[in-house]
């Protein structure tokens, strides 16, 4: 039977905030401020419009659903996205920092296999069930992964996989061929 996960409710109420609040110093001095100059209007256009953009990304997050079983992951947001456990081919645990201090950010787990790539950010419900199941199969199936995602994982306190030979795939010590 499949867990259904969705954004946890705060977190995207929080990029609600953020968005409008951008959009509002981006957009409110193009209406109140008369015969403002076209390159201001233009960088506050164009400021305006990634903010936009923050919003809707922020509301088809807040529209998608995770399916979790034994079998591997659905992704149903504006299109539906299956990747089987037993497909895996490669993991990347990345941390975005929001302070210089890299004392606040977020996690991003991304998994690739069977021609589908599916990203997961962590204000997903139950992200670290998640990324433990992943790791599993990392560590059973021996699939390659960077010493920063092996990094990032055990600051999750998942342990046990080991990073990938820094030089295979790369056509020897030079480190010349595919990359």
């Amino acid at each position: 039977m499949a867990t259904e996960l969705r954004y946890q409710g705060e977190a995207i109420r929080a990029d609600y905030i953020r968005a409008a609040i951008g959009l509002a110093f981006a957009l409110l001095p193009l209406l109140l401020i008369p015969g403002i100059h076209w390159i201001f209007a233009l960088i506050l256009g164009a400021l305006g419009l990634l903010f936009l953009i923050f919003g809707v990304r922020t509301y088809l997050r807040g529209r998608t659903r995770v399916l979790a079983d034994e079998d591997g992951l659905t992704v149903v947001d504006h299109r539906r996205r299956h990747l089987p456990w037993q497909a895996l081919e490669e993991v990347k645990l990345a941390y975005f920092s929001t302070r210089r201090d890299r004392s606040q950010g977020w996690m991003q787990l991304t998994l690739i296999g069977n021609g589908t790539k599916i990203s997961l950010d962590s204000p997903l419900e139950h992200f670290h069930e998640i990324a433990e199941e992943a790791a599993r199969h990392v560590r059973d199936r021996h699939l390659p992964v960077s010493t920063s995602t092996v990094l990032n994982f055990e600051s999750l306190g998942i342990h046990g996989l080991k990073p990938a030979d820094p030089l295979a795939g790369r056509g020897g010590p030079s480190g010349q061929g595919e990359g």
